[in-house]
């Protein structure tokens, strides 16, 4: 164990320390992870970089907003130490003595299995999984208002979830994932993957241009995201070893490693740069370097290539923006003029309309009849909550939030429309029977 530590000493004082300040100084670390279910009773936390403490730790672990079994990850973002807790959005500071969750809002149960990471000292949460449905959304955390706030990207793949999601600079890489919709079975593994860019704002698919790709589903095997690499646990053929992106080259690597297992189910993983050392119950370290021995370790496999992005229509970007900025103007022109002779007189200057999510209200009777007929005519009886949002025409408010109230509010003027015509409500709350977690909603004519 001495030995053990004295090389994760090194490894760590090897890195360029932070310059000296009066803020509590953390060893220097891209990421760490915490095994949520590994007990920690006999590990050597000394181990662990400057700065991350037992008490830490286990004031961690005993949180009650882990809802998961997946690692806790840890990142130190704007002179905090954050950590994120994977299927819910709490985002919890380390005040020196205890947690603080910087949370406001109250959803819970759509980023399972996520990736998250940080971008230009912003916060991240990508994918994977949420009420029965695989999906590629991203989410910004707003530390000032302490809510989750989606990006708009173009070109989003239906519930596709990558397993291997890599950052690298404006790109991210998403690979070997699967199309995962519980409600209509589908299961179907995604062989290549896709790219986000970061600077359009759009995704794109890529392909893994190599002949042996393994036929078995990668979910549940884990990856890493290094500086320059992007690690994937991988079986090739019948070896055990792991996948390497090389993000700068847009190369494909293998290598046989006889860690596999120690990387797999490890209870502390820390990262930083290009190398990552990997702890067991214990404290005792395993640590995985891919510049170390480069060329004898690893065999080239293949190349990542990517589809080229073309505008709408098949135009150029230049006369695709010129387009647009006509059909822009043409849509002005035509609503100033709807507003100069179709509005019979301008709402008071002190009076101010409040905003569409603000309103929260329902259309009036008709619509509610037409609603209540479109949800009998609705195929499948028990839908998840994004099935019924798109029945509601609510999925387009890119709030969580302001999603849930209007999807609330009409449920109840669905419900109390039903119940006078019909003497019961319409719409019943019930949770899975498969994850007591995910709520469905069962149309009941």
């Amino acid at each position: 164990m001495k030995a053990a530590i004295f090389f994760v000493v090194l490894f760590f004082t090897s890195l360029n320390l932070p310059a000296q300040t009066d803020k509590p100084a953390y060893a220097p670390f891209d990421w760490i992870r915490i095994n949520p279910t590994e007990s920690y009773a006999d590990f050597a936390w000394e181990v662990l970089p400057q700065g991350i403490t037992q008490a830490m730790v286990e004031s961690l672990l005993a949180s009650h907003y882990i809802s998961s079994t997946d690692p806790i990850t840890l990142f130190y973002v704007k002179d905090h130490l954050i950590a994120l807790l994977p299927c819910t959005f709490e985002v919890l500071r380390w005040k020196g003595d205890g947690w603080e969750n910087l949370y406001k809002g109250t959803s819970s149960g759509f980023n399972c299995h996520p990736h998250f990471f940080v971008l230009e000292g912003n916060l991240y949460s990508l994918g994977r999984y949420g009420f029965w449905r695989g999906h590629s959304e991203l989410l910004k955390f707003d530390l000032v208002k302490g809510i989750w706030d989606p990006v708009s990207v173009a070109s989003q793949p239906k519930y596709y979830t990558g397993v291997g999601i890599f950052v690298d600079g404006d790109r991210i890489f998403s690979i070997l994932g699967e199309y995962i919709h519980q409600p209509s079975q589908l299961f179907e593994s995604e062989k290549n993957g896709y790219l986000l860019d970061f600077k359009n704002q759009s995704w794109s698919s890529l392909q893994l241009d190599f002949p042996e790709k393994s036929e078995n589903s990668q979910w549940i095997l884990p990856s890493f995201d290094l500086k320059d690499y992007g690690i994937q646990l991988y079986q090739l053929k019948a070896d055990l070893g792991y996948l390497l992106v090389h993000k700068k080259e847009n190369s494909l690597y293998f290598a046989q490693d006889n860690d596999f297992g120690k990387f797999k189910l490890f209870s502390i993983a820390v990262a930083s740069g290009n190398s990552a050392v990997f702890f067991d119950k214990y404290g005792d370290p395993t640590f995985l370097s891919p510049e170390k021995d480069f060329e004898e370790r690893f065999k080239k496999v293949g190349e990542i290539k990517f589809t080229k992005q073309t505008s709408p229509f098949g135009l150029e970007e230049w006369s695709f923006s010129i387009l647009v900025g006509i059909v822009f103007l043409m849509v002005v022109g035509a609503g100033l003029w709807w507003w100069k002779f179709r509005i019979p007189k301008r709402l008071p200057q002190s009076e101010s309309l409040p905003t569409f999510e603000e309103q929260g209200t329902v259309d009036g009777e008709e619509d509610i009849e037409r609603l209540v007929a479109k949800l009998i005519a609705q195929p499948v009886l028990l839908v998840d909550v994004h099935q019924l949002d798109d029945l509601f025409g609510t999925s387009a408010l890119e709030s969580l939030d302001y999603r849930r109230v209007r999807r609330s509010r009409y449920i109840k003027a669905v419900n109390q429309y039903f119940q006078a015509q019909n003497g019961k409500e319409l719409i019943v709350r019930t949770k899975s029977k498969v994850d007591k977690r995910m709520i469905l909603y069962r149309i009941s004519p």
